[in-house]
């Protein structure tokens, strides 16, 4: 590709992300979906131009939304999109397997998003680990179960569902760092296969595909990672208070959703080789996420599987 026409493709890819995080902010409704295309030009931008192109387009296309959306929105679309959508393209020119192209792809959403919140910190002084007034939370719930119980519904079951939220809201600053670890993972993902669908429709680039999610597995180390958990959590004592309390907890939720995704790999397995139809498989899958007593079972059955291959024991796959 010689020089001009690097410059010009650059640009123009610049420009199509710049735009799509523009639409996304101006058109409602739609603009939710446009979101997910917005890091698809960088990663093409990424993966087809040298290091140096792909930097200058995307500060050009942070630019660009700067002038629309002032600061702000500028330093939203650097940090939020920018560098995540070229370091994908960059990390795919370099790797050929596309589980570590997305490995590393979470590192640098969780740095660009880390990065970007201590930005918007110094900039609107608003501390994303408060998530708000206890008072106000307590307030607000008073408000909606006082609402249920005028309409007949009030009950013990829902007291205590009331004192169950509370808690959970109580939580929610301890946990910020699994919550953005998660976030960050979700977003790799999506910009990723949202990328590789783009990519594969105007024929500019080609990302290597992901394995199929019925062969999803993580390494056994995940164990120890679980166990050094428990460790943790029991130095930290019963109080439940500290920075050893915190990490601990934190790495016990991120263990648990690496359970939950491979025990729904394998549930999603076992329903393909009995020849589920489509509809059924969705179906089944959002009961296993959404009934509570049906999600633990499915976080001990990826525990298991990661000591005893239930598909390579019993599903015919090879081991």
């Amino acid at each position: 590709m010689t020089p001009i026409r690097s410059l010009v493709e650059s640009a123009l890819l610049s420009a199509m992300g710049a735009a799509l995080f523009l639409a996304s902010n101006f058109i409602p409704v739609a603009g939710a979906f446009l979101t997910l295309l917005c890091p698809a030009p960088l990663v093409i931008l990424g993966l087809r131009h040298s290091p140096r192109n792909a930097v200058l387009g995307m500060v050009v296309a942070s630019l660009v939304s700067f002038l629309f959306l002032g600061l702000q929105g500028g330093l939203f679309f650097f940090l939020g999109f920018g560098i995540l959508g070229v370091g994908l393209g960059m990390l795919a020119r370099t790797r050929e397997r596309a589980v570590e192209i997305l490995f590393y792809g979470i590192i640098v959403s969780l740095v660009s998003k880390l990065a970007l919140v201590a930005v918007m910190v110094k900039l609107t002084g608003v501390n994303p680990f408060s998530f708000g007034d206890q008072a106000q939370i307590e307030a607000m719930l008073d408000k909606v179960f006082d609402f249920y119980a005028r309409h007949g519904m009030g009950s013990a079951a829902m007291e205590e569902t009331k004192r169950q939220l509370l808690a959970a809201f109580g939580q929610l600053p301890d946990l910020f760092p699994a919550l953005i670890t998660m976030a960050s993972a979700v977003d790799s993902y999506l910009s990723y296969s949202v990328s590789r669908w783009v990519a594969g429709k105007v024929s500019m680039a080609e990302l290597p595909p992901l394995p199929a999610f019925s062969q999803w597995r993580f390494p056994r180390s995940v164990l120890w990672a679980f166990l050094l958990s428990v460790v943790v959590s029991m130095v930290a004592g019963p109080k439940g208070q500290g920075v050893l309390h915190q990490a601990s907890l934190n790495l016990r939720i991120l263990i648990q959703m690496l359970f939950f995704i491979q025990g729904l790999a394998v549930a999603w397995f076992f329903m393909l080789k009995r020849g589920l139809s489509r509809g059924v498989r969705y179906l089944l899958a959002a009961l296993l996420v959404l009934m509570p007593l049906l999600s633990g079972l499915i976080v001990m059955a990826g525990l298991l599987d990661l000591w005893w291959d239930f598909r390579g024991r019993f599903g015919g796959e090879d081991r």
